[in-house]
């Protein structure tokens, strides 16, 4: 849900670093030379697919214990998987400046969840378990904090349009550009602050696939309970803010401007929890 910027390596440059660290497997050398024009084809398609919603379409490998099919040209699975733990992942090897570039460019920020989770590693949006073509294809590797990667994604990848997570590199502007996290305000018992709920309304003009993706992401994120928490000790400092205000006196409408628009107006993206929670208690504090 948050927009991230296309990788500044290209997958030829990423193979190509990959290949260079390559050492005692000239096998392997070979066969990359000979397949690296379908491999590119195979990561045009990627990039084709993603914008329109349809890399669910896109050819997965069984992923069987003591199966090693082929999956492109001659290159079989391990040799795929291989290109990634060992000459992209390790430490010292040249495809490694690549995965530090693609953590560094999210600034901290999971862009699963709207930059709530620090990135502690790299997620391979088409899981390379089933998708071992897009290992090292860097608009496939999102930086992802772990319970994002562990808890919310994990090897699943999607049968249909409806069942895909938003994608961070390629996916509609809509997703981003376009307001479809709200909350509610639920006021406390006496000394109480209350809380925040978060809740999906995507607009009516989305068709039934792009609200049901919005609702998927938000729910297998678990977005609602993470937003929530984030939410619990900035109502309380808005609160006591708006309240303070009051004592002056202003008027309850003119301390909730001063107090939550600045939050709305700076917010770094529409649907940020903390720009989504103001809204709520701009329209629903009384």
């Amino acid at each position: 849900m948050l927009k991230l910027n296309q990788p500044a390596y290209s997958y030829a440059q990423t193979m190509d670093s990959c290949r260079d660290g390559i050492t005692g497997n000239v096998n392997l050398v070979q066969k990359l030379d000979i397949e690296i024009g379908l491999l590119q084809v195979s990561a045009d398609g990627y990039v084709a697919s993603a914008p329109q919603g349809e890399l669910y379409t896109l050819q997965s490998t069984p992923n069987h214990r003591n199966c090693d099919p082929i999956v492109i040209g001659s290159l079989k699975k391990s040799e795929l998987l291989k290109l990634y733990s060992t000459y992209f992942v390790k430490s010292g090897k040249p495809g490694r400046r690549i995965y530090n570039s693609l953590m560094a460019a999210a600034n901290e920020q999971c862009p699963f969840c709207g930059g709530i989770g620090r990135p502690r590693n790299l997620d391979h949006y088409l899981p390379k378990a089933h998708y071992p073509q897009f290992s090292v294809l860097p608009l496939n590797l999102v930086p992802s904090c772990r319970d994002c990667n562990m808890d919310g994604k994990g090897e699943n990848f999607a049968a249909n349009e409806e069942e895909q997570v938003l994608h961070p590199y390629l996916d509609n502007d809509r997703y981003f550009n376009e307001q479809w996290v709200f909350a509610r305000y639920i006021a406390g018992i006496g000394a109480e602050p209350g809380v925040i709920e978060y809740f999906v309304r995507p607009p009516e003009h989305w068709d039934v696939s792009q609200k049901k993706r919005v609702e998927k992401h938000f729910n297998d994120f678990d977005l609602d309970l993470r937003f929530s928490k984030e939410a619990g000790p900035r109502l309380i400092t808005c609160l006591a803010q708006i309240q303070e205000l009051t004592r002056i006196p202003l008027e309850l409408e003119v301390a909730k401007r001063t107090i939550l628009q600045p939050a709305i107006e700076s917010a770094s993206f529409l649907n940020h929890w903390e720009r989504v929670m103001c809204l709520a208690l701009m329209n629903e504090l009384v």
